[in-house]
């Protein structure tokens, strides 16, 4: 972690990175993108500095002066700041212009080619919290109905082709039938207006893009999301295993268990094997 830096968003993923760097006596210079973040890594990074997202030219001027060879960027940011009266640089401005779109795979490159350029490299987020990779299988004692497998199936297809266009990364299915769909809005108003629709023995799925990038918007989920799920009387959460993040694992399996809600990891080729058997 020597010459590391962080660019912290919103979530736990800043601060489990941030405790580690600080129980090892590791510097870790940190930018927060937002006043609530800074506070809640201020305990654990003595070199912080709050900048919005727009302010590319001091993040990148904070970690020259701190000799940073190599950049992690984690936490959630809202990509409507880009339309609700941004604080934008020059060279922020100068980039946007030059864009024909705003997906975010398109800013998030720009970004790491800005650094590139001023010697900057950015990290795969699973270099530090590769510990947190979702893992394959039933992760609780509540084992999926038949249909509930027949709704993931469904459901990672069509989230695959929704993250391949860059929408979102997570479908809330009942029936195999399309409820909500994951866009600016995030995660967890997409699960509750598709849990609204649905009720009880709703699925939600979520996965990562087509050949996803490790360096940026990983998705993750944790309590907070299964929280969300049990509120709609949801039945599954079902996310993408190895290319997805898990927090708080224990935490999680035990509060799916009590609720009785199904969690799993899911991959193509084993939705694909299990659907094979199931026709046999």
């Amino acid at each position: 972690m020597a010459h590391l830096g962080m660019i912290a968003g919103a979530g736990e993923l800043p601060e489990i990175i941030a405790r580690r760097a600080y129980a090892e006596g590791m510097p870790l210079p940190t930018v927060a993108l937002s006043t609530h973040v800074a506070a809640q890594l201020m305990p654990y990074c003595p070199t912080l500095v709050h900048y919005g997202p727009g302010q590319l030219t001091k993040i990148i001027r904070t970690f020259q002066r701190h000799h940073v060879q190599q950049v992690v960027m984690v936490g959630k940011v809202e990509k409507r700041f880009l339309f609700e009266n941004p604080r934008l640089d020059l060279r922020v401005l100068r980039g946007l212009s030059r864009m024909r779109d705003y997906r975010d795979v398109t800013l998030l490159r720009a970004i790491i080619a800005e650094f590139a350029e001023e010697g900057l490299e950015v990290i795969e987020q699973t270099r530090l919290l590769g510990h947190l990779v979702t893992p394959e299988g039933i992760l609780g004692k509540q084992q999926p109905s038949q249909r509930a497998w027949d709704d993931i199936r469904y459901g990672f297809a069509r989230a695959k082709q929704l993250a391949a266009l860059d929408i979102g990364q997570t479908i809330v299915v009942r029936r195999q039938t399309v409820l909500a769909v994951e866009a600016i809005e995030g995660t967890d108003v997409a699960i509750e207006r598709g849990c609204q629709y649905g009720g009880r023995g709703t699925v939600v799925v979520k996965v990562s893009r087509p050949q996803q990038d490790m360096r940026f918007d990983v998705p993750a989920v944790g309590p907070h999301t299964l929280h969300r799920i049990i509120a709609g009387r949801g039945a599954v959460l079902a996310v993408e295993a190895g290319t997805t993040l898990m927090l708080r694992l224990q935490e999680l399996v035990a509060l799916a268990d009590a609720r009785r809600v199904a969690l799993v990891g899911v991959s193509a080729a084993s939705l694909q094997s299990a659907d094979a058997v199931g026709r046999a």
